[in-house]
């Protein structure tokens, strides 16, 4: 049997001198549970459109990692970036980063 506990996230941004020198950043989010959870992206609040680029791919039995790029211009205009995880297994849960320079 699985645990029932939530999983736990880990969200890396890309530093403030790739977005001033870069014309696409990456954000990763790595997510550390049992189960195969579903990673979605809020960027400020909001699910980003379907043009947005997320690769979602799942490195090890246990962890599940999630790319999103944008541009660094729409980068600059973000406020906060959320990663959230859900499965039914587990209650949902998220991380966030105030990434406003």
């Amino acid at each position: 049997a699985f645990p029932s506990s939530t999983p736990s996230l880990h969200l890396e941004t890309p530093r403030f001198r790739t977005v001033m020198t870069q014309t696409e950043v990456t954000a990763t989010c790595v997510v550390h549970s049992a189960y195969d959870a579903k990673v979605t992206w809020l960027l400020d609040g909001k699910v980003p459109t379907s043009k947005t680029p997320v690769n979602q791919a799942s490195s090890t039995t246990e962890s599940i990692s999630s790319n999103l790029t944008l541009s660094s211009s729409q980068w600059k205009t973000l406020n906060t970036i959320t990663c959230r995880a859900e499965h039914r297994c587990f209650n949902p849960t998220h991380k966030s980063s105030n990434v406003k320079g």
